[in-house]
């Protein structure tokens, strides 16, 4: 649990990680512990996870991203993405999706599967999973044109997926063992990513 907290405080908050026995992440184990109690280990709870896109079949659009910005997301995260600051105290109020004080590139939200995915089931605010706004379509391009604009990058993700034939497609940074641009890995098709992969999975047994 302490990797996976400290995972999100480099990755997803661009942060620092905690020292295992500190205060702070100790805080943060109780706080999960005290967020699963009383919960059966086995329930089956709605809405945990998160749900999938169906993939187009064909690389992102950002351009179509960009107007799905305008219509949908702007009005919290900005036009220029950097969010909008909470009126009391540090923080914000609706995060920034790109620029200094966003996710990095290492993030999970820096793959457009998972950001298109987050993006469906939860955007704009108030939307539900089992409601969604956006469609599989809008969502896929809204996900490239976030993730094309600058962020922060993390150092050393060469040391990430050390089997680079798991690395999941939508990494855009390197190495990668497929033989796909960058530029496929982050904007897609996959399909053709996965065929190959399994190819060569299979010439390695």
């Amino acid at each position: 649990m302490e990797v996976r907290i400290n995972g999100c405080l480099e990755r997803s908050l661009n942060g620092r990680a905690l020292p295992f026995a500190g205060r702070e992440m100790k805080a943060f184990l109780a706080y999960v512990k005290w967020l699963s109690t009383g919960i059966p280990r086995a329930a089956k709870l709605v809405g945990a996870g998160t749900l999938s896109v169906k993939e187009p079949g064909r690389a992102a659009d950002p351009r179509h991203g960009a107007k799905v910005y305008a219509d949908f997301c702007a009005a919290c995260h900005g036009d220029n993405g950097l969010g909008q600051r909470a009126e009391r105290g540090a923080g914000y109020q609706f995060p920034p999706l790109w620029g200094p004080d966003s996710y990095n590139n290492g993030a999970g939200m820096a793959r457009l599967l998972t950001a298109a995915a987050f993006a469906k089931y939860n955007m704009p605010v108030g939307t539900t999973f089992d409601a969604p706004v956006l469609t599989d379509d809008d969502a896929y391009d809204v996900a490239a044109y976030i993730n094309g604009q600058p962020r922060p990058e993390k150092s050393h993700l060469e040391r990430d997926y050390p089997n680079r034939l798991q690395k999941p497609v939508d990494t855009a940074y390197g190495p990668h063992a497929d033989g796909f641009s960058a530029e496929q890995h982050k904007y897609g098709p996959y399909e053709p990513i996965r065929a190959r992969r399994k190819k060569l999975a299979a010439q390695s047994e």
